[in-house]
């Protein structure tokens, strides 16, 4: 039996995803909205896999993903994602995430891919060698390592102080929509805050 943990803050989301397991005799699904409840949850009872949202307002899903490894170091990952996926592949690597999911995939692909990281393996889109190349090549990546406008306005503000609110003000989005540029940008520099987001590209002079 396969017990796995979905959090996703969108209700509608969760339920839907959910309800793609509801005639899968070998699977038991339960549902978290809040991403700050699920390490308690963790505790009590732990789950063979998690699918969990990467943008949520609370906690991030690379941050919870990390989190629960903490407490649970053979969980399974994976990340579920409303954008486009190969902006996190570096996560498969650096964190140890299992795997990863865009929301457009099929019923069919999610259960695959479920129940192949339950039995240890990995099912990953055939663009993840373009990836792995990158990775033995660093010095050529270096090269090509380039920001859009909107990084770089993105990285200009976070350098002046501004807050995901202001940013949000200043770019006419959502603050959610900031949050989502943020974790795209953090993933693509490797890094993990504001500060090292900075230093980075001032070091590699991309801004």
């Amino acid at each position: 039996m396969i017990t796995m943990l979905i959090v996703d803050d969108h209700p509608i989301v969760l339920e839907g995803t959910k309800n793609l397991f509801q005639e899968i005799a070998d699977m038991v699904v339960d549902t978290e909205s809040d991403a700050t409840c699920v390490l308690q949850k963790v505790k009590k009872t732990p789950f063979d896999i998690y699918l969990i949202d990467i943008n949520m307002p609370l906690q991030n899903g690379i941050v919870l993903a990390r989190n629960i490894k903490v407490l649970q170091s053979n969980a399974a990952i994976i990340l579920y994602t409303g954008d486009d996926i190969v902006d996190y592949y570096p996560l498969i690597l650096e964190r140890k995430i299992q795997g990863i999911l865009a929301k457009t995939a099929s019923k069919e692909q999610i259960i695959r891919t479920i129940r192949s990281i339950s039995h240890g393996e990995l099912v990953l889109p055939i663009n993840f060698l373009d990836f792995l190349e990158s990775k033995c090549y660093p010095q050529e990546l270096q090269k090509k390592l380039k920001l859009n406008a909107k990084e770089k306005q993105i990285l200009s503000l976070i350098a002046d102080g501004d807050t995901n609110h202001a940013i949000a003000v200043k770019l006419n989005v959502t603050q959610r929509t900031v949050e989502r540029y943020l974790t795209q940008l953090f993933t693509l520099l490797n890094v993990e805050s504001r500060t090292e987001a900075v230093n980075f590209a001032k070091e590699r002079h991309l801004l």
